[in-house]
């Protein structure tokens, strides 16, 4: 996966989430999609982005944080701000679970010297 690749339909679902209804802010929602892309995979893996491929738990963590991180965007607020959703924590530990089951099936499956 080339994390700085955003295709249409991953940039509807963000704004769909945000309820946003037009093209405003693209080059900002890009920015924002990259950096929680970037983010996440350097908690979970950053060697092997193959990984993150047609990864739907890792496409829903995205939206969580970029949501999130556009939310939030303001250096000052007159309203609370809140910390990253909980909801993020776990999907990253699913998504660490799921990496390290895939590469112990891939060492198991490359180990036949039995």
């Amino acid at each position: 996966m080339d994390f700085e690749d955003i295709d249409q339909g991953f940039m509807s679902l963000l704004r769909n989430s945000l309820r946003i209804d037009n093209d405003t802010d693209t080059d900002l929602l890009t920015k924002i999609i990259v950096a929680a892309r970037k983010n996440i995979a350097g908690q979970v893996e950053e060697d092997d982005f193959t990984f993150y491929d047609n990864n739907e738990e890792f496409d829903y963590a995205v939206v969580l944080l970029a949501s999130h991180l556009y939310t939030n965007r303001s250096a000052t607020s007159a309203s609370q701000l809140y910390e990253v959703p909980i909801a993020l924590e776990n999907l990253i530990l699913s998504l660490k679970e799921s990496y390290l089951v895939k590469i112990s099936a891939s060492n198991d499956s490359g180990d036949n010297s039995g």
